[in-house]
């Protein structure tokens, strides 16, 4: 039976000598919850103590047999002697008798082949076994290596929970995970920070299982190892690693930064920063340079402001507060006045950071001097327009081409030959402008070309300075030189073996004046209905804003034309 169920004998008038020496009074023993009982004198004998006490004389522990039911039960002994002979034994009824009966069986078990009840004592590994059917989990018993690790004996162990050894410094979910591992009866392995007698700590790599007796719950067996110096060899390990990765990253961060610098730079990509609520600007050497700013000028937000163009500056400061009070991104392209004076272009580009409360803090940006790319803008813009005014000529011009070749009475096939010959003279000009990106030619190569069909003796003259005519004027006098060498080589210069061509040009002034003299070819006939020199007449007319007139000797057409220099060097 249990030690609780037995009956306290009371002592009267002997009192309570301990190994110490000291002297317990019985009412201060009962008013500890501790019962006795006593051997000796007149005292009753429970059946099995006297045993017990001769047996276990030299021990603080001894099994009690009931005497009716056989059951045995546990005391922890306080004998005292008188000459040397046993006059009595108190016995303390501690609620140890869980522990004491586990560790009478490990000693019973010792003297046998057990190698489990040999073990359980003489491990270094320290052990505990709790008792979950008891209130709050206490431990039962604990052997030991235990005590040595700990610190505290075994009656300070016996009947706690085992969370006595935590503190502080335990992590609070590793015991969350252990109090679900025990609740859900499961077993569990972790390191858990524990606290010795002393207060030092030590980490408990602790093992938890589950002892069943079928279905039902018994004990939890605990082991515990140690592992403090293991894993400060393990943190002094990961420190090392932990500080090799961070001389790596700092490496990289390093080549990283370099390589945005160098890309920066590379790109003319200045960087700032704008504190929204202090609007302080913090700008990079790159940055201030796109504003004409060397590194250690001064250049804060008022000064920014300043720098915007005014007639950019509306524009400039619409995007910016779009950019703090909507989605946060900012991209303008605006001038700037520099302070020597120039004016350039620049691109800001920004991302604004807002706090919990949605309010603007914090714009980061990058700033670019697009003041080149701004002139090949323009540039091509130009250009383009200059294109399509040219193809609306190069347009008017064929469809000129096409009712002069339709008119009079001809057949298809010549119709068909005069648009075709037209064309390719047309065809000429255009070789000569594209060499110079169809801007402009030289006026020496646009009569060259135009002739090359008819000049199969050489019997062009041609002089005249060198310049360069429009991409209209290229076209008209092209055209032009085409009609009066087709005209000859029917009827004209051209048309004879001795034929010859004079084509002069000269300036005066701001005009220029050109000449058509042929010579050597048939007797020259007016026509009697006006044609060719009226369509020409007509041609350089329309083409150059210009003056036309062709006389018809009996020796060759003379052909002379008057216009201003401007209307032949700009498109018209």
């Amino acid at each position: 039976m249990r030690i609780s169920n037995l009956r306290a004998m009371a002592l009267h008038s002997v009192p309570v000598l301990t190994p110490g020496g000291w002297s317990l009074e019985r009412q201060k023993l009962l008013a500890s919850g501790i019962r006795l009982i006593c051997l000796g004198g007149q005292e009753p004998v429970v059946g099995g103590t006297e045993v017990a006490c001769k047996r276990f004389l030299n021990r603080s522990v001894a099994p009690l047999t009931h005497h009716a039911t056989s059951q045995c039960s546990f005391v922890t002994l306080i004998h005292f002697t008188h000459c040397k002979r046993t006059k009595g034994v108190y016995g303390l009824l501690m609620d140890t008798s869980e522990h004491l009966r586990i560790e009478h069986e490990i000693s019973e078990l010792v003297s046998g082949a057990d190698p489990f009840a040999a073990s359980m004592r003489a491990t270094r590994m320290p052990m505990v076994i709790t008792d979950p059917r008891r209130a709050d989990n206490p431990i039962i018993f604990v052997n030991d290596a235990f005590s040595r690790l700990t610190g505290y004996s075994r009656e300070e162990t016996l009947g706690k929970n085992c969370r006595f050894l935590q503190g502080p410094g335990t992590n609070a979910d590793d015991v969350t995970r252990l109090k679900r591992a025990i609740a859900e009866r499961n077993s569990i392995e972790l390191d858990l920070l524990n606290y010795k007698r002393d207060g030092s700590i030590f980490w408990n790599r602790l093992l938890v299982s589950p002892v069943f007796d079928g279905d039902e719950l018994m004990y939890f067996f605990a082991s515990q190892h140690d592992v403090t110096r293991e894993r400060a060899i393990k943190a002094i390990e990961n420190q090392e690693d932990y500080q090799l990765e961070l001389e790596r990253r700092i490496t990289d961060l390093i080549a990283s930064e370099e390589r945005l610098n160098f890309t920066l730079k590379a790109g003319g990509l200045g960087t700032w920063t704008l504190d929204v609520p202090t609007q302080k600007l913090s700008c990079s050497a790159l940055c201030k340079e796109n504003f004409g700013r060397s590194p250690t000028d001064k250049f804060d937000y008022e000064e920014l402001k300043s720098s915007v163009h005014p007639d950019d500056f509306d524009r400039w400061q619409e995007a910016v507060l779009a950019a703090l009070s909507s989605d946060g991104n900012l991209q303008v392209e605006y001038r700037v006045n520099r302070p020597d004076g120039t004016l350039s272009w620049v691109e800001v580009r920004a991302e604004t950071k807002f706090d919990a409360a949605g309010q603007p803090v914090l714009m980061n940006g990058i700033s670019m001097d697009i003041t080149e790319r701004k002139a090949i803008e323009t540039e091509k813009a130009v250009i383009a327009q200059e294109m399509g005014h040219r193809i609306k000529n190069m347009m008017a011009t064929v469809q000129s081409i096409v009712n002069q070749s339709m008119r009079g009475d001809i057949d298809v096939t010549t119709m068909r030959n005069n648009i075709t010959n037209r064309l390719d003279a047309l065809g000429r000009s255009h070789d000569v402008l594209r060499g110079r990106d169809f801007l402009s030619a030289n006026i020496r190569a646009v009569i060259e070309r135009a002739i090359e069909p008819f000049d199969a003796g050489k019997r062009f003259v041609v002089s005249g300075p060198d310049f360069l005519l429009s991409h209209q004027g290229a076209n008209t006098l092209a055209l032009s030189v085409h009609e009066l060498a087709t005209n000859a080589a029917k009827y004209g210069a051209l048309s004879a073996s001795g034929g010859e061509v004079r084509i002069e040009w000269r300036i005066e002034g701001d005009d220029f004046h050109f000449s058509w003299a042929e010579s050597g070819g048939p007797l020259v006939v007016a026509p009697k209905k006006s044609g060719f020199g009226t369509r020409l007449i007509r041609m350089l007319g329309l083409g150059l804003n210009g003056k036309a007139s062709i006389d018809y000797h009996e020796t060759g057409v003379v052909f002379t034309a008057s216009t201003s220099l401007a209307s032949l060097s700009q498109s018209g």
